[in-house]
């Protein structure tokens, strides 16, 4: 892990490794850009487990290394904190991947595949740039009058 400061700005990047629990390093950078923004810790809860989808994604479906890159700058009364997880699969189309519904998923012997619902939901923006050989979800989180 590495990363830069001044007195508005918090940048670090990790490679996940690719072990259980490997895609933990991604919500430590972003407790350590909360920590130095001294956000309110529920302020980020829900944007954790949209980070953390996007970190399980790239480690099952992408290709190594998984490189987490956490941005944090001040602006106005708030913090802007955007999470970038880029792999090096051959990436994909998210809008030709088909919305999940809950009858048929509870139903099936397959019980996944919430993961873009899961990260559009906690997230207040998200963006997918997809090429062959990188893939980066981009997740954005603006933390008002923290």
């Amino acid at each position: 892990m590495g990363g830069q400061t001044d007195t508005d700005t918090f940048a670090s990047r990790v490679v996940l490794r690719k072990e259980k629990g490997g895609e933990a390093q991604a919500l430590h950078l972003l407790e350590e850009a909360r920590l130095f923004f001294a956000v309110r810790p529920e302020v980020l809860s829900d944007f954790r487990l949209a980070v953390l989808e996007a970190c399980l994604n790239a480690l099952e479906h992408g290709q190594p290394p998984v490189e987490v890159e956490v941005e944090a700058h001040r602006q106005g009364d708030g913090v802007h904190f955007r999470v970038r997880v880029i792999d090096h699969g051959p990436g994909f189309q998210p809008e030709a991947v088909p919305q999940p519904q809950l009858a048929d998923k509870l139903s099936s012997p397959r019980k996944r595949g919430w993961g873009l619902v899961i990260m559009r939901r906690f997230s207040d923006g998200l963006t997918f740039e997809s090429q062959p050989g990188r893939m980066v979800v981009s997740l954005y989180r603006i933390a008002s009058g923290s």
